[in-house]
């Protein structure tokens, strides 16, 4: 398996660590010599020296070993699987054979399915406007067409990080083990480790979303489905509206504070302060298979870990959407979207949070609101929660529609960045933003309403 670099821009700003002076070729060399010289004809032993040789990067030597296990034992699974050979029907293949197989055999299988071949991708008739829109599809799932190419050449999701993977590694991600390099895949203590490095994090696909992190893989599969769950109430917002596959969100969870830290201070877009901040357009993260994504930052706090990566999924769904219909959004709209995941996923939230909003203050000079609206680190935190919460509450009574002229503007504003709309998105936003300014006095009575809400 070819293994490209994830994240060329962290390596690029997170080379935090000095290797270990390494041991010279010279001194491998020999000790390698040496295990070979005592392994003779043993096969296991052979087996072993050729494992310890790729570890140590003397691929050529790794390759020449497993070659010499293959003679004296040619059904030798991990030898083959070292040396790229796949079983088919019971036999050893080399890779390219097998996939010649695989690829006659779904050709027989789309032709006879009624599926078109364009540009060595099949393609269902009822996917044909879809794709020539950018968007693909394996199952249910909305793939790029990098993605699917991968799949029509029979790569598989590894079963919990969801990565693309050679099928001749289809049991050993059964068994939860990992791969670290082209051929070598470690139980998941040893994938933790190296992946808790933030040069190369987790890289975990959820059903909707991608999740990066050097948090436990098991942590990350615990927390996950937040994203998912920003994902599908962006959606239900947006009238169904989805970011096209290259553009699914895409989040950095940090593990620690100080990680959080780094992260802000190296990608961040200046709000991250907040928990959840976008990075930066030009830090932009080089992905395998979606190409260049503007992700999102979130802190794994004890306790708000949860809501920041919804909060974050969030951001990168309706940025997503923006980006795509060339629409320019103030500051309040997209931190206001994720708030609406973040802090009123649940009534009882929203009046927790809404109790402490109007300790804050309540609704107040919304026409100010919105021109100085802002988040940064030199605020004081309560103002901060103030800002967010208070965005958020403006989604919240738009969607409740309970004032005629905001739904009509929220509207506007919506088939904008679905691609309904063609209108100047700054008169939208203005119309938008003068609505909730008049109806002032209903979204003071909508907080006091969910307020009531709110756990005794």
């Amino acid at each position: 398996m070819h293994m490209k670099a994830p994240l060329q821009t962290l390596l690029t700003l997170f080379a935090l660590l000095t290797p270990a002076l390494a041991q010279s070729p010279a001194k491998l060399k020999k000790e390698l010599k040496a295990k070979e010289a005592a392994a003779k004809t043993d096969v296991e032993a052979l087996f072993q020296a050729a494992q310890w040789a790729a570890e140590k990067e003397l691929a050529a030597d790794a390759k020449r070993i497993y070659q010499a296990v293959l003679k004296l034992k040619p059904d030798h699974e991990g030898a083959n699987l070292a040396v790229g050979n796949e079983q088919v029907d019971g036999k050893w293949v080399p890779a390219k054979e097998a996939e010649d197989l695989r690829k006659k055999a779904r050709a027989a299988e789309f032709a006879a399915k009624g599926w078109v071949e364009s540009n060595g991708l099949w393609i269902a008739p009822e996917h044909a406007e879809d794709a020539k829109k950018g968007i693909f599809h394996d199952g249910d799932d909305r793939v790029t067409k990098e993605e699917l190419a991968a799949v029509q050449k029979g790569m598989v999701r590894h079963p919990v990080t969801g990565e693309l993977i050679e099928p001749r590694y289809r049991d050993q991600a059964e068994k939860r083990y990992f791969p670290t390099s082209a051929s070598r895949w470690v139980d998941e203590k040893e994938a933790n480790q190296f992946h808790s490095d933030l040069k190369r994090p987790w890289i975990v696909r959820t059903q909707n979303c991608t999740v990066l992190s050097t948090l436990p893989i098991a942590k990350i599969e615990e927390v996950r489905g937040e994203a998912d769950v920003a994902f599908e109430r962006m959606k239900s917002m947006f009238g169904g509206a989805m970011p096209l596959p290259q553009h699914r969100p895409v989040v950095l969870i940090a593990a620690t504070e100080s990680e959080y830290r780094d992260l802000g201070n190296g990608l961040g877009d200046g709000t991250d302060a907040a928990g959840s901040a976008l990075i930066r357009e030009e830090a932009k993260l080089q992905l395998q298979y979606l190409g260049e994504v503007r992700g999102a930052i979130c802190n794994h706090h004890k306790d708000w870990g949860p809501r920041y990566l919804r909060h974050a999924a969030a951001l990168c769904f309706v940025h997503a959407l923006a980006e795509e219909n060339s629409v320019t959004l103030p500051l309040w709209f997209l931190h206001g979207a994720a708030a609406y995941t973040s802090r009123f996923q649940v009534d009882s939230d929203a009046g927790w949070f809404g109790k402490l909003h109007q300790q804050k203050g309540g609704v107040r000079a919304l026409k100010s609101f919105f021109s100085a609206y802002t988040i940064s680190g030199d605020m004081e935190s309560t103002q901060i929660d103030y800002n967010i919460y208070g965005a958020g509450l403006l989604f919240s009574f738009a969607l409740s529609g309970a004032d005629e002229a905001v739904n009509g503007a929220f509207k506007e504003v919506v088939d904008l960045l679905t691609g309904a709309s063609k209108a100047k998105a700054d008169k939208a936003i203005a119309k938008l933003e003068a609505a909730f300014v008049a109806a002032e006095p209903k979204i003071a009575a909508h907080l006091q309403e969910l307020i009531k809400k709110s756990p005794q």
